[in-house]
């Protein structure tokens, strides 16, 4: 048995109708070498390592992944708004998932992952019954290395995998017929001036690269109950599996066809997004790909001006953009009401009277109108709109 410092291990698609039998590995050595292990089975794998630490990567079409554009909240109430705005683009309820995200950038935006909680349950219970227990599971873009300058990218079956940061990247499904190049480019825009990308072939001789990131700080979590109980697990893991093939033979062919309908329908609608985002770049997070590719079209159509809207979600994007310079933690509430954002500000940090023109200068070149007071911002579209009177309530956004 081969004494390893950390093992990784990157997971294969999850199968509602049986545990996949191999995933691919790479270790690190006492003296930090990394080493490129391909696809093993998990039995060969747990036979074959004795590691003192053991990480696990989903597959990328397992995670989706999304950036969304934030204020500088803090705590509890950063965590409410990505689980917002998460809701949406998961379409299934918040209590099904398992989510994370990282830090807000100096542009706004958050990353943000989620996944069923049925594949993590499967995978940390599968994984601890080869002896393999994992405490989280990592995003696919963890693994690979930080370059000094632009991005790092690999191809995991249909999927781009690209890192653009410390604790940044994307997947992205690449359609048949579409070279990998052209996918990173539909991804940011068409017309965006990219970085420069190190491709990492998976087989080719800088193959162990692909193990080697480090610095990337947020992952989704795996329930507790099962490493606390892990021995218990361990004795009664042949008993149960046994009891559940027996009880669910009958349902084997319900369920595969179940499996084949929604992947052909998720591969449906990752290509959908694709096309909506290449062609209408400025739409942030691709819901309803038909809905939304047709009032984009009916817009341009019609000459509409891209201007802020007056809903939440209108209004919420046009203060990010307004407060991306602001330091994290100042502000402390939102409130919608009647067309208008009320931005209470944390004791101590509302902006001086300089500060406040300044923002009103700024919001005017967006169509927008603001005021402010000690406590509270707020913003309503419409450069010549009047002041608004009040201050925002009290309590949780």
């Amino acid at each position: 048995m081969k004494k390893v410092d950390l093992l990784r291990l990157r997971l294969a698609p999850w199968r509602n109708d049986g545990a996949p039998d191999a995933v691919a590995c790479g270790w690190r050595d006492a003296d930090g070498t990394w080493r490129d292990g391909s696809t093993l089975a998990l039995e060969e794998i747990a036979a074959r390592f004795r590691a003192k630490r053991i990480e696990a990567c989903l597959h990328p079409g397992d995670v989706p992944t999304a950036s969304f554009a934030l204020p500088p909240l803090s705590g509890r109430r950063m965590r409410a708004a990505v689980m917002g705005a998460i809701e949406p683009c998961a379409l299934r309820p918040l209590e099904t998932l398992v989510t994370g995200f990282g830090v807000r950038a100096s542009d706004g935006t958050v990353p943000a992952a989620w996944v069923g909680r049925d594949v993590v349950d499967g995978w940390s219970a599968l994984l601890l019954r080869h002896g393999l227990a994992v405490r989280e599971l990592h995003l696919p873009a963890a693994f690979l290395p930080l370059p000094n300058a632009g991005w790092t990218a690999c191809q995991i079956d249909r999927w781009l995998v690209v890192r653009t940061g410390r604790e940044h990247g994307f997947t992205h499904w690449l359609p048949e017929g579409m070279d990998r190049e052209a996918g990173i480019a539909a991804h940011a825009g068409g017309d965006a001036a990219l970085p420069a990308v190190r491709w990492i072939e998976r087989d080719g001789q800088d193959a162990a690269a692909q193990w080697t990131g480090e610095g990337w700080r947020w992952s989704l979590p795996v329930g507790s109950s099962e490493a606390g109980n892990s021995g218990v697990a361990a004795l009664a893991a042949p008993a149960v599996a046994w009891g559940a093939i027996a009880a669910a033979v009958w349902l084997i062919g319900l369920n595969v066809y179940a499996s084949q309908l929604a992947a052909q329908g998720q591969t449906l609608k990752r290509q959908m997004a694709a096309r909506v985002k290449a062609a209408f770049p400025d739409v942030p997070v691709v819901v309803n790909a038909v809905q939304q590719a047709r009032q984009q079209k009916e817009a341009l159509a019609a000459g509409a001006p891209q201007a802020a809207k007056d809903d939440y979600a209108g209004l919420s994007r046009a203060a990010t953009r307004l407060l991306a310079q602001a330091p994290a933690g100042q502000v402390q509430g939102l409130r919608y009401a009647e067309g208008a954002l009320h931005i209470r500000w944390r004791d101590g940090a509302a902006p001086d009277a300089e500060a406040l023109r300044t923002l009103q200068v700024q919001a005017r070149e967006q169509g927008l109108a603001v005021e402010g007071d000690a406590a509270t911002l707020h913003m309503k579209v419409g450069s010549d709109a009047p002041a608004i009177e009040g201050t925002a309530q009290k309590g949780s956004p």
